[in-house]
C-alpha cells in the first residue's frame, strides 16, 4: 500500500466539491495538459521541442495516433516557451481553410489582448498592407479582420501580431489532419517557408495524425528544413505508473501495486484512459467511506463506470462489432492482447485460445475464427479491424484498442503485456513497491 506523504490529505477530509476540484487539478481526461508538472513520459520530446525552437525559422510538427497526448505536449511546450504572453491556440475542423485558420489566430490574439484591436484602429493608414476591412471607422464590423486571401497577406498579419501582441508569439494549430485538401495543405507549407525566410519571429506548433507529416512535407520540396518533427507513441509504463501514483499521493488515496499495474495495462498507453480510469476509481474510493483504500470490489465498479462513461466514438465500434454474436468479443480481446499494434492472425488465435481456456469456454476452430476476424474488417462490424492478405491485423482506430482492453477487464480477462522489456518494467515496479 501507499504511505501518504506529508503534503497529502486523507480522502475523507475533503468535501465532495473540494475532492472534485482536486481531481480536476491532478487528472485531465477531458482537456490537454498545459503544465510540465503533470506531463508524464514526454520529457525527452519536450526538451527536443525547446531546443529546436531556439533556432530562428524553425517550427514543430507533432504527429501520432489519436489519443496519445499530442495536444498536451504541444500546449505544455507552448506555455513553457511563451515568456511574454500566453500562446495562441486554435483548432481545425473539416470546414477549416488556410485563410480561416489565419483569421482565427488573429481573433484569438484580440480576445486575449483587446489592445491589439486598438492598434488595428491606430494603424488605419496601413490597412492596405493587412487583410483588414475598412478605414478609420467606429464599428467593429467595419474594421473587422477578414480571412487572408493568400500567403503574403497571412505573413503580414502574423508580422503585425509580432509587433503588437508579442515579439515572438507561440501559435499552436491543432487537429491539422482535418484539413485534407492538398491545395490548402500547400498554402500552410508555403506560409511556414515565408515566415522563416522573412525572419518573422512567430513560432508555430502543428499537431496531427501521421498522415499530416506526409501531407505537409510533400507540399514543398524543402519543407523538412523548417520543421522539427516529433513522432509521439503510447506512454511508456513508467509514465502510466507515475500518473496514477502521483494522483493517489495528492488525493490521499491508498492504492495497491496490482491496481496500478492493471490501470497501466488496460490503458494501452493512451493518456486519456489512464486519467479517466483513475478518476473513476478515486471517486469510488471517495464514496466508499473506507478510509481512502482501493479494494478489488471498488476497482471492478470503477471499470464499469469507465466503460459506461466512454464517449460514443469509442464505444460505438465495439458495440456494433459484437452485437450480432457474443463470440466476437473474445476475438476482439484476442486482437488487443499483448503490446503489438499489428499482429499476425496465428498469434491472435493463440491469444484467443488462451482467453477461452481461462474462461472455461469452448473455442472456435480455426476456420470459424478466421471467418469472425475477417468479418470485423467489414462496415457491418464498424470496420473495427483492418488487415492484409498476408494475415496481419490491427485496429483501424488505435485508441479503440484501449477501450477493447477495458471491456476485457470488465469480464475479468487479463490481457498480456507480451514483451520482455515491458514485463521487466512491470516486474521492477512491483519489486520496488509503492513507497
Amino acid at each position: 500500500m501507499f504511505t501518504r506523504s506529508a503534503d497529502s490529505c486523507p480522502v475523507l477530509a475533503y468535501s465532495q466539491d473540494e475532492f472534485g476540484a482536486l481531481l480536476g487539478r491532478v487528472l485531465s481526461p477531458s482537456h490537454p495538459l498545459q503544465s510540465e508538472e503533470f506531463l508524464r513520459g514526454r520529457a525527452e520530446q519536450l526538451s527536443g521541442i525547446k531546443k529546436a525552437l531556439y533556432q530562428p525559422g524553425r517550427h514543430v510538427l507533432i504527429h501520432g495516433f489519436r489519443g496519445v497526448g499530442k495536444s498536451s505536449l504541444a500546449q505544455t511546450a507552448a506555455y513553457s516557451l511563451s515568456t511574454q504572453r500566453d500562446p495562441i491556440l486554435v483548432g481545425c475542423d473539416d470546414k477549416s481553410r488556410f485563410g480561416s485558420v489565419m483569421k482565427d489566430i488573429f481573433d484569438e490574439a484580440v480576445n486575449r489582448d483587446p489592445n491589439v484591436d486598438k492598434k488595428v484602429r491606430e494603424t488605419a493608414f496601413g490597412f492596405a498592407k493587412l487583410p483588414i476591412a475598412g478605414g478609420v471607422k467606429n464599428t467593429t464590423e467595419e474594421r473587422a479582420i477578414v480571412a487572408p486571401t493568400g500567403v503574403n497577406e497571412a505573413v503580414r498579419l502574423v508580422q503585425f501580431l509580432c509587433e503588437h501582441y508579442a515579439s515572438n508569439p507561440v501559435i499552436v494549430i491543432d487537429e491539422f489532419d482535418q484539413i485534407t485538401s492538398r491545395d490548402e495543405q500547400a498554402l500552410f507549407t508555403n506560409f511556414i517557408k515565408q515566415i522563416s525566410d522573412r525572419h518573422v519571429s512567430a513560432r508555430f506548433i502543428f499537431c496531427g495524425i501521421g498522415e499530416s507529416v506526409d501531407a505537409i512535407m510533400a507540399a514543398h520540396g524543402s519543407a523538412d528544413r523548417y520543421f522539427h518533427t516529433v513522432s509521439l507513441g503510447q506512454l511508456p509504463y513508467e509514465a502510466r505508473f507515475e500518473i496514477v501514483t502521483d494522483a493517489a499521493r495528492r488525493c490521499g488515496v491508498q492504492i495497491d501495486e496490482t491496481s496500478v499495474v492493471r490501470i497501466a495495462r488496460i490503458s494501452d498507453g493512451f493518456p486519456h484512459y489512464v486519467h479517466f480510469i483513475t478518476e473513476m476509481l478515486f471517486w469510488r474510493v471517495y464514496e466508499a467511506d473506507n478510509g481512502g483504500v482501493v479494494t478489488g470490489d471498488l476497482f471492478e465498479r470503477a471499470m464499469s463506470d469507465a466503460a459506461e462513461g466512454m464517449e460514443m466514438r469509442l464505444r460505438g465500434p465495439y458495440e456494433t462489432a459484437t452485437q450480432k454474436y457474443t463470440d466476437y468479443a473474445e476475438v476482439l480481446w484476442a486482437a488487443a492482447d499483448g503490446h503489438e499494434l499489428r499482429r499476425r492472425s496465428s498469434d491472435i488465435y493463440d491469444s484467443y485460445q488462451r482467453i477461452m481456456r481461462d474462461r472455461d469456454g469452448s473455442a472456435l476452430n480455426r476456420a470459424k475464427f478466421n471467418q469472425r476476424i475477417n468479418s470485423l474488417k467489414k462496415p457491418a462490424y464498424a470496420s473495427i479491424l483492418t488487415g492484409s492478405r498476408a494475415g496481419w491485423y490491427e485496429f483501424t482506430e488505435k485508441v479503440v484498442r484501449g477501450y477493447v482492453r477495458l471491456r476485457a477487464e470488465q469480464q475479468n480477462v487479463i490481457l498480456e503485456v507480451d514483451h520482455p522489456a515491458e514485463r521487466s518494467r512491470v516486474n521492477g515496479f512491483l519489486a520496488a513497491g509503492l513507497k
